[in-house]
């Protein structure tokens, strides 16, 4: 399955700014990054990691330092194939719990089978932007005696109840990737709330991962914009492809450059989500009434922060008016398959489901049927309507 370029615009101011104090060798900005995220998420300690699946790969070890060493984990059955890598780099056992797929939130009979399969530990992860429920999440993991992890990696511009989507669980993580809403080029946060201080390294220097992550952010920067989509596919050093399961490789601190860009770009970000709620709430409109086409359902009490827009259609991709074009203009479809068919986790695998087909009937519809819509700024008002009749016709 191929992946659409994904877009977070980045501000030239912020670009040019960040690329000067690296390569000049100026003031270390992670102090000032762990600072900002602890205030924007209420966090007590702030760890930078080189990517989000990293930030998750510690959290889960740190769980699973608490939950004992045969603990297993509960992970979403569809969701980023990075969520079973970081569980596989924890070296955790396996359970999976099915998604309702109106809203990609957690279905709770699933989880609930999950925690009685002995599920010490539980992720949750908002799709898209998509809030899920979480005082229902949380007092059926507490009632169960779990640690609940929110892997807040999609979650930027979300917010739950008013409060922002990555400060609601005692472990958060972040993700400033590429496609994030708020990008560094790469990087991860793990933000925890009553908890020790994790004994990690902060800082250190790595003049490639410098390069690499102004490198990576000029490319975004340039080729973020509607007409240039066919190019970045064409360039394999973008990260751009097939989505793949990827094996676990040990965290690394977060570069300075990402820190940078994470800084001078905070502000872009926030307006940015603004921006990505009122094209989703365009494309809604002018979807609204065709058949065949269900655009996924927000909980009433969650703003989502749409990093794409989620609809499902029947025969996915091949199910549009117009496939080439809506492929041309940043349709994708979405992880082609639930995790639970990955080798590396049917190898861990635990509980009543192992070894047998058809228990993520949720997961196994969202693979079908799922497909995502770009809903970033540069997206023009024309852009919307091609869009639009590319999917319908």
């Amino acid at each position: 399955m191929r992946q659409p370029p994904a877009h977070s615009p980045l501000p030239w101011r912020a670009l040019r700014a960040s690329a000067g104090t690296v390569l000049r060798r100026r003031e270390d900005a992670r102090p000032a990054l762990r600072q900002l995220l602890a205030g924007e998420f209420a966090a007590q300690d702030v760890s930078l990691f080189a990517s989000g699946t990293q930030a998750l790969q510690v959290a889960l070890s740190v769980a699973k330092n608490e939950a004992g060493s045969d603990a297993a984990v509960a992970l979403p059955a569809f969701t980023c194939f990075d969520v079973a890598t970081a569980a596989v780099g924890a070296d955790l056992r396996i359970t999976l719990y099915d998604l309702d797929p109106a809203t990609l939130t957690p279905d709770l009979d699933s989880l609930g089978r999950a925690l009685a399969d002995g599920a010490g530990i539980v992720v949750v992860a908002p799709l898209f932007g998509l809030p899920a429920d979480w005082e229902a999440v949380q007092s059926l993991v507490a009632a169960a005696g779990g640690l609940l992890v929110e892997d807040a990696a999609q979650g930027s511009g979300a917010r739950w109840q008013g409060r922002p989507v990555g400060s609601l669980g005692v472990m958060s993580v972040l993700s400033f990737g590429r496609g994030k809403g708020w990008t560094g080029g790469g990087g991860g946060a793990l933000l925890t709330r009553n908890r020790t201080p994790l004994s990690v390294s902060r800082n250190g220097e790595n003049r490639v991962a410098d390069l690499r992550a102004v490198s990576l952010a000029a490319a975004q920067w340039t080729f973020a914009r509607p007409a240039l989509y066919a190019i970045p596919a064409a360039l394999p050093w973008l990260g751009l492809g097939e989505t793949r399961y990827r094996d676990p490789v040990p965290p690394r601190p977060l570069s300075r450059a990402s820190a940078s860009l994470l800084l001078h770009g905070a502000v872009a970000a926030e307006r940015e989500a603004e921006e990505r709620r009122r094209r989703a709430a365009r494309l809604l409109e002018l979807l609204r009434g065709h058949p065949g086409i269900a655009p996924i359902a927000p909980l009433a009490a969650g703003v989502p922060g749409y990093l794409r827009l989620p609809l499902r259609v029947k025969g996915g991709l091949s199910g549009l008016a117009n496939r080439e074009a809506a492929v041309r203009l940043g349709v994708a479809a979405s992880y082609p398959n639930p995790i639970g068919e990955l080798p590396a986790v049917r190898a861990r695998l635990v509980g009543h489901h192992r070894g047998t087909e058809g228990n993520w009937p949720g997961a196994e519809a969202l693979a079908r049927e799922l497909i995502t819509l770009p809903t970033h700024s540069l997206l023009a008002a024309d852009d919307l309507d091609r869009l639009v009749r590319a999917v319908t016709g």
